[in-house]
């Protein structure tokens, strides 16, 4: 089996199985992702040459409040959604700055930044629990947009790719495969509209920056891949590697748009 069937089949149970239970199952979702959580945190800590459980009691101390938080944000209080947008999005925008000047400028390597990075690397994930309860339309067409600009980039890249994106970082990822992955993500956002009747303007411009950012995402994981000398976060997953591999999209692409979903709205 070669390693695109493995990619689609993969991929294909992985989104059966999450749609699965955000329609029918809030808690086993809510479980998963805590599982997802737990796994990424690993494959992150092997990759740093981090000690896994230190690093998890660390993690969990600052994660639980900030699920709190997080509950808050999303239900009720729009003076702590600014607060978490100016947090999380300055965080991706350094991270964007990060890849566009890597390897030239590199981040500070210190075990302490390197877990502050894990910390807001995961707790977006906390966002996805939360807006499977109170926005599952939304969650919906963020999970739409990050496949889709995957997917789409992926196949318009094999067709069309000429000129590398980042090849410090990636040496398969082209811009025609970007552009292709966006042009998919606007047409699947208009067809979620549509049939979601859910007709505002402005969820298109926030679908675009969304699936620019699960781009950046992408590449900002690639640079500890770079940097521990690796292909892959790890190897749970045929045809992707670790999860890290398969989440790094959405860890990047969940704050821009849940944020923006609720200022906006």
């Amino acid at each position: 089996m070669n390693n695109l069937v493995q990619r689609i089949l993969t991929g294909s149970a992985l989104a059966l199985v999450t749609l699965w239970l955000i329609f029918n199952s809030a808690q086993g979702f809510a479980v998963v992702v805590a599982v997802a959580a737990a796994i990424v945190g690993y494959e992150f800590a092997k990759l740093n040459q981090l000690s896994p459980v230190p690093t998890f009691i660390i993690v969990l101390v600052v994660f639980l409040p900030i699920g709190y938080l997080v509950e808050l944000v999303v239900t009720t209080n729009i003076i702590l959604t600014l607060l978490c947008g100016l947090l999380f999005w300055g965080f991706w925008l350094k991270n964007l700055l990060l890849v566009m000047s890597y390897p030239g400028k590199k981040s500070n390597n210190t075990a302490l930044n390197k877990i502050i990075n894990l910390v807001l690397l995961l707790s977006p994930l906390t966002f996805l629990v939360t807006i499977s309860q109170h926005h599952t339309q939304s969650l919906l067409l963020l999970l739409l947009i990050v496949w889709g600009a995957d997917s789409f980039a992926y196949f318009s890249g094999k067709a069309f790719g000429k000129h590398k994106l980042a090849p410090n970082l990636s040496g398969g990822k082209t811009i025609e495969g970007v552009i292709g992955g966006l042009i998919g993500v606007v047409l699947i956002t208009g067809v979620w509209m549509f049939v979601t009747d859910n007709l505002d303007w402005w969820y298109l411009p926030l679908a675009l920056i969304t699936g620019i950012f699960s781009v950046v995402g992408d590449l900002y994981q690639s640079i500890y891949k770079r940097e521990a000398g690796v292909k892959d976060s790890g190897n749970i997953l045929p045809g992707h590697g670790g999860l890290f591999d398969r989440l790094d999209g959405l860890l990047a692409a969940t704050p821009i748009f849940v944020i923006g979903l609720m200022l906006l709205s």
